[in-house]
């Protein structure tokens, strides 16, 4: 009876799958004239989201329809569009602010932790079960996870400061966190990113601080590196009593498609 069930289950999603790539492959079909006057990935996507086919299962089909019924390679418009966004990016924060941060996750207990110039603690606390970067079990997710959350805190300084772009140095403690693992979250923040790999334990140290702390209690202008040594001392490192943040802003930095 089980082998049963598990058969019919399995037919059924191979039915629906079949049926999605027919509804796909029809749409794309019937709409090949506007779909090659759109030159752009987003503006494709903003096609799949209008005929509901941006979602998990049929954003692919599409993406391979556009591919062999119209030679449209959307991955490719992607790269393209996001190399010529980090060029724009990479001009503007020449001459830009520097934000220095500290980052590390600690898989064992499950917490991240974001800090700034002369050890001021910025952001920390515990993963989020819906954390979509960290696995639990996988210490290097938990540590790229912490660092997408540092790309994250300096598109809020760039936001704070007014200005177009800027660069980020993120120290860490794991040589597994790259500057390309970041690249959409950075293209979304307007940010450069430098990876340097230390043996600063600052970051780490406070994943295991009891407590929260929001990265919307921490004086921005702080974690400007050229800024700290005249920064006035308003935050004291900790507050245990500060509400949870969950982080979850990051996870809707990047590409949308």
């Amino acid at each position: 009876m089980v082998a049963g069930r598990r058969s019919s289950t399995k037919s059924r999603s191979a039915s629906s799958s079949a049926a999605q790539w027919d509804e796909v492959g029809k749409a794309v079909k019937e709409g090949a004239e506007e779909l090659r006057t759109l030159t752009t990935h987003s503006a494709l996507y903003e096609w799949a989201k209008e005929h509901k086919f941006a979602t998990q299962s049929m954003f692919p089909k599409f993406k391979t329809e556009l591919s062999k019924r119209l030679d449209i390679d959307y991955d490719e418009l992607r790269s393209i569009a996001q190399r010529e966004r980090l060029a724009q990016i990479e001009a503007s924060a020449a001459d830009g602010p520097l934000v220095e941060l500290w980052a590390a996750g600690d898989d064992e207990v499950a917490s991240y932790a974001v800090c700034g110039p002369e050890g001021l603690v910025a952001w920390y606390g515990e993963f989020f079960d819906d954390d979509k970067i960290r696995k639990e079990g996988d210490q290097n997710s938990a540590d790229l996870s912490a660092a997408g959350k540092a790309v994250f805190l300096a598109g809020k300084v760039r936001e704070e400061l007014e200005v177009d772009a800027l660069t980020v140095r993120i120290h860490v403690l794991n040589h597994h966190v790259r500057s390309g693992d970041l690249m959409r979250a950075a293209l979304g923040a307007g940010v450069v990113v430098e990876i340097d790999v230390d043996d600063d334990t600052t970051a780490l140290d406070w994943c295991r601080e009891p407590g929260s702390k929001s990265w919307r209690e921490t004086k921005l202008e702080r974690l400007v590196a050229t800024a700290s040594a005249d920064a006035s001392a308003d935050d004291d490192g900790q507050d245990d009593t500060a509400p949870d943040d969950d982080g979850s802003d990051i996870d809707h930095v990047g590409d949308q498609g």
